[in-house]
């Protein structure tokens, strides 16, 4: 009996040997690998990093830059601009007139006519004869307008478009007298800065320099803060050179 006991311990201790001998796993089936085992030695790889883009050039980011100055630099004019425009009770500053030069004649283009304020048919009609260059006829609507309402609203624009109807025809002579007459008349109007640089311009086309550079003295004098007063002052420089 106790013969019996200790085979049956060695029969259990060798198939624990032999069980403990082999692989416990190998049952179960191989799981499909899709990449091959790393060679022996050789470091695990790590997991793929993310894709970055590449940084940028050095010379996109220096475009940049000078894109984002140039843009600060156009909003700061933008604002001044914006100021000017407050100032001027909605008119839009006029356009620039490059300084004239020696037997060249200098067209003035006027600022466009205000919707604000009250208007007379006599004035909407002579806008509409100016707008079609038809400037004879439009000078009889505004002289009607200026003669039913001299202090009117829309008094100094007709006035303007009166003596800039004769510079379109280069009447020069005369459109000097009209501008001259809507600084005395209307001289706290917007409009009359532009009628002193207008009416300067045509002294230059007359050949009446010295008339000419005392309108542009006393343009700065009058206006020194106005666009017309800095266009001025150029021109006075490049008279002296």
């Amino acid at each position: 009996m106790k013969r019996q006991t200790r085979i049956g311990r060695l029969l259990v201790t060798a198939l624990l040997i032999q069980f403990l001998g082999c692989d416990p796993y190998s049952y179960i089936p191989a799981r499909k690998q899709t990449a091959p085992p790393p060679s022996a030695g050789a470091e695990p790889a790590s997991s793929p990093a993310p894709a970055e883009s590449p940084p940028p050039p050095a010379e996109v980011r220096v475009d940049v830059n000078q894109q984002l100055q140039a843009l600060e630099a156009r909003v700061k004019r933008l604002e001044g601009q914006l100021a000017e425009l407050e100032q001027r009770q909605g008119y839009p500053p006029p356009a620039k007139v490059a300084a004239p030069k020696a037997g060249v004649q200098a067209a003035p283009p006027p600022p466009p006519a205000t919707t604000g304020g009250a208007q007379d048919k006599n004035f909407q009609e002579g806008m509409r004869l100016y707008n079609a260059k038809k400037n004879s006829a439009a000078r009889e609507k505004f002289a009607s307008s200026l003669k039913s309402h001299p202090q009117g609203g829309k008094a100094a624009e007709a006035r303007y478009y009166l003596a800039d109807s004769f510079y379109q025809e280069k009447k020069f002579k005369e459109a000097a007298v009209e501008y001259n007459k809507l600084v005395h008349q209307q001289g706290q109007s917007v409009l009359a800065p532009a009628a002193m640089l207008r009416q300067a311009l045509c002294y230059h086309n007359l050949q009446q320099k010295q008339n000419y550079q005392a309108t542009l003295k006393k343009l700065v004098q009058a206006y020194p803060q106005s666009a017309e007063a800095k266009e001025a002052q150029k021109w006075l420089k490049s008279e002296g050179r």
